[in-house]
């Protein structure tokens, strides 16, 4: 359009020419009006197109007014509803306070409760197996000497869960306390500890690892009695029903800063439909009188307590497989 302009504004300067013939000025003057008149139809197009957006940009205007009127009032909502909200999230927050706290009175009450109780009952139990020795020196008739043998069991068992309780109970509440040491001695240690077992004799335990020495960081106490309930685990669940050479099989891997150690060994089958109840605490696989059922529920608290985790990979008729998995604490925060 701006060609047009131009043209028309040189055809009216021609037309000022005084040495144009009148026929030539005719014809300039007839040029000029042509341009013109298409110059004002394009002005005429222009303004119609002019006019369309100016009552578009008017119904936009007043959509946007209506939604601005709309957002204002959606943001008072929201805010009335925030304050709504803040009141019960304030309410909330004080009442999982009162409640944790209360929490934390009755987890204190309950541990309190817990070595009391067991403090008080070793003592009765204690008095009762020297009973029973007393008695099965000076009873003679047999098959009182059989009940005093079962009553002395019994009261042996009663004693060994109440040890076990006690230590899950201190266990909770331990912290932490890392240091490096070497971890194919201490299990090497562990097992020779375990030589009290009346299965130990049965069997042959072999250690791999792809070093001489795996040096590892973490708590040594809470690590040893990982492996030790472990290992003792599968000792007292050798099956003596089976004609076969018993055997514990032992890999220790360390992956960076991670410590990895398989536990393998051939006795009795852990149904598969008790794979998520085996960690529980009282859980038996098997009625054996040396069990208590805490031995794996303690692996799994102690491991928990170094961030580790330890779970059942396959238990057959030939093999059982254990899997303890656990962190470096030099990475790891020494938050229990």
């Amino acid at each position: 359009m701006f060609e047009k302009e131009q043209r028309i504004a040189e055809r009216a300067q021609l037309l000022l020419n005084e040495n144009l013939t009148s026929e030539e000025w005719k014809n300039a003057y007839a040029h000029l009006a042509l341009d013109y008149a298409d110059l004002l139809s394009d002005m005429k197009f222009l303004t119609k197109i002019s006019d369309r957006l100016h009552n578009k940009l008017s119904l936009i205007n007043e959509q946007a007014i209506k939604h601005s009127t709309e957002l204002e009032n959606a943001k008072r909502m929201i805010a009335i509803q925030n304050e709504e909200l803040k009141k019960k999230i304030s309410q909330r927050t004080s009442d999982v306070r009162n409640a944790y706290s209360q929490l934390l009175a009755t987890h204190s009450e309950l541990d309190q409760f817990v070595y009391r109780a067991s403090h008080d009952l070793k003592g009765p139990i204690a008095r009762l197996l020297g009973l029973c020795q007393v008695a099965n020196i000076e009873v003679k008739d047999p098959l009182a000497r059989e009940y005093l043998e079962k009553i002395g069991k019994t009261s042996f068992e009663m004693g060994n869960i109440l040890e076990s309780l006690l230590y899950i109970n201190a266990l909770k509440n331990e912290v932490a306390e890392p240091s490096s040491f070497d971890v194919v001695e201490e299990v090497r240690k562990m097992y020779k500890a375990l030589g009290f077992l009346s299965n130990y004799s049965k069997i042959d335990f072999d250690l791999e690892t792809e070093i001489e020495k795996v040096f590892f960081h973490t708590d040594i106490e809470i690590f040893k009695t990982i492996i030790k309930n472990l290992l003792e685990f599968a000792i007292k669940h050798i099956d003596d029903k089976a004609n076969r050479k018993s055997y514990i099989h032992l890999q220790i891997f360390q992956k960076s800063t991670d410590l990895e150690i398989i536990i393998s060994y051939n006795g009795i089958e852990i149904p598969s439909s008790n794979y998520h109840l085996i960690f529980n605490l009282f859980h038996k696989i098997a009625n054996i009188d040396e069990t208590t059922g805490t031995e794996l529920y303690t692996t799994q608290l102690a491991a928990y307590k170094l961030h580790g985790s330890v779970i059942l990979l396959e238990s057959t008729r030939e093999k059982t497989t254990f899997s303890l998995h656990l962190p470096s604490f030099k990475k790891k925060m020494l938050v229990s």
